[in-house]
């Protein structure tokens, strides 16, 4: 009867909410293709890729933490990291974790070199927090300050543990990227990328792109060729 439709809709409707809802937080959770990737058993097996990796760290946080209070602090880092996804998300890059103070973002070779997104979101993330500077000097009395190293190489994907199941990336290019990043507070930059990078980047004038050298990063045994990258504050187009 009319009822028994009515309730049947319901269900159903309810079910369907349920369930769009629970992929969508399982997606916000896990990243936004990593869900797809389980679902699909891409990586059940690892494989061999090509991958950009951004390094972003906050900088001076312990010191900004010990000023305002740990728990405060954890909200200013919570904000900082909200408020640069879209940055990350609209360059094609995918957030692959969060470590401390640190987020690491990862490109498909050729998601990260059209336009060179990859290094136009770092300067989008620039334009996000100045405009919104004020906010943070209200709230917390700093503003977020980052460097990032960005490089590129071939890495191992795959499915890594049992309990909490991740999708992993390892290999020398991870390593070597975090170890790029470290440099930018040695050389007081705040991006620096490999010349394994910049070689597949067709930069516009826009960028000044200066030499550091070939640079032996620390517990690496051969030297990598560095670049410190600037861009005029003002419009970018992802």
């Amino acid at each position: 009867n009319k009822a028994n439709i009515i309730i049947i809709v319901l269900v159903v409707t309810l079910g369907i909410g349920f369930i769009a809802t629970f992929v969508l937080m399982l997606r916000r959770m896990l990243g936004q293709n990593a869900l797809l990737n389980f679902f699909t058993g891409r990586y059940h097996k690892p494989v061999e890729e090509e991958r950009i990796f951004m390094f972003l760290d906050l900088s001076s946080s312990t010191q900004i933490a010990e000023k305002i209070g740990h728990l405060k602090f954890y909200v200013f880092l919570n904000e900082f990291f909200y408020d640069i996804t879209d940055s990350i998300l609209g360059a094609e890059g995918e957030i692959y974790k969060y470590v401390g103070d640190e987020v690491i973002v990862s490109w498909r070779v050729i998601d990260g070199i059209n336009n060179s997104r990859c290094i136009q979101s770092f300067f989008e993330i620039q334009k996000s927090i100045d405009e919104k500077k004020d906010k943070y000097l209200d709230k917390f009395g700093y503003v977020p300050h980052f460097r990032a190293g960005i490089h590129c190489g071939p890495v191992i994907v795959g499915e890594m543990g049992e309990y909490k199941r991740e999708i992993a990336f390892l290999g020398d290019t991870v390593n070597t990227t975090a170890r790029i990043q470290e440099a930018c507070k040695e050389y007081k930059r705040d991006l620096i990328v490999s010349g394994d990078l910049l070689k597949k980047l067709s930069l516009t004038i826009d960028y000044e792109v200066k030499s550091i050298g070939e640079i032996k990063l620390k517990g690496k045994e051969i030297s990598v060729e560095l670049f410190g990258i600037e861009k005029p504050r003002k419009e970018t187009n992802l």
